[in-house]
Formats: structure tokens, sequence, C-alpha cells
């Protein structure tokens, strides 16, 4: 089975849509950090398109979520990466992993937690994955950062109740 590329998979998110082609078209020759993060991005992506047991699934994705905190560990500190640790977490079922994923994420940009000005309009020059299944098939409304800050506030209500499961 061939590698599935992340542009072809996310443009079956609603979320994704509008920034394929900027994502396509971006330089990343100064993101020392973009070959591995989209290989682990991609990696992500193709299993969950494959089948197998649930031990297996849950393995390929501790698999993927080590590619992601080495990205992090090594330094790269762009909000994808946030995103992705938040997300492979919660898939895992690990909720508290998932809670500090947020809480790491929101000390680097505290932004995700304020009031932001309605005029204000973000750009991420990386494809990324939604932090909870439930907003890969959100459409953006009201910009980019509403969307950003409406999912990390609702994967916190999700993870926080006591019926947690993904």
């Amino acid at each position: 089975m061939n590698p599935i590329p992340w542009s072809a998979k996310l443009a079956s998110f609603p979320y994704a849509q509008p920034f394929l082609i900027g994502w396509q078209i971006a330089d990343h020759s100064r993101d020392k950090y973009w070959a591995a993060y989209e290989q682990a991005l991609n990696g992500y992506l193709e299993l969950r398109e494959q089948s197998g047991s649930l031990s297996e699934q849950k393995n390929a994705i501790r698999q993927s979520l080590k590619q992601f905190q080495e990205l992090a560990a090594s330094g790269d500190g762009h909000i994808g990466t946030g995103l992705a640790l938040i997300r492979l977490n919660a898939d895992l079922g690990d909720r508290q992993a998932a809670i500090d994923a947020i809480d790491q994420l929101l000390q680097v940009m505290p932004w995700l937690a304020e009031q932001l000005p309605k005029e204000l309009q973000i750009q991420i020059n990386r494809p990324f994955l939604a932090p909870i299944e439930s907003f890969d098939h959100r459409m953006v409304e009201g910009g980019l950062a509403d969307w950003l800050q409406a999912s990390l506030r609702e994967a916190l209500d999700v993870l926080e109740r006591p019926d947690f499961s993904f």
C-alpha cells in the first residue's frame, strides 16, 4: 500500500479545505522540522486508513505519538506539533497526557485562551490535525483563531468528562 500524502487525506476534512493550497505551496525550506513533521503526519493519517486489531491500532498510534514527541523534544514548537500531541494522546485514551498537551500548548501560545480581536486573521503554514476527532468535520467559521479556540475548549470539556472515551 502506498503512503497517503497528507494533502489527499486532509482534503476530506472540511476544516482543512480552505488551507490546502496554501499548505501545499508554502516554502518549508527554512523549517528544519518540516520533513520529520510531514513524515509523522503522513504516518498518522495512513494508520487511520488501516484496519487491524485494537491492539495493533493502539501500537501504531503510540508509534506515531512517539514521532511527534521526538519533534517536540527536539525543539519543534509549531502549533501543528502541539495539536498532534493532543490528538494522539486523546486517541489513545490518555486523558491526563492530552490535558497536559493542551496546557503545554497554552503556555507557549497563550493567545489560544484569550479574547481576540474580531479582525485578527492568523495563518498556519503547516497542515495540522484537529485536537479531537469531532472537529475533523467542522468547517472553519468566524476565522481560524476562533475555530482553534473552540476546538481546544471542546477537547478540554470532553477530556474532563467522567465518561471520557475515544
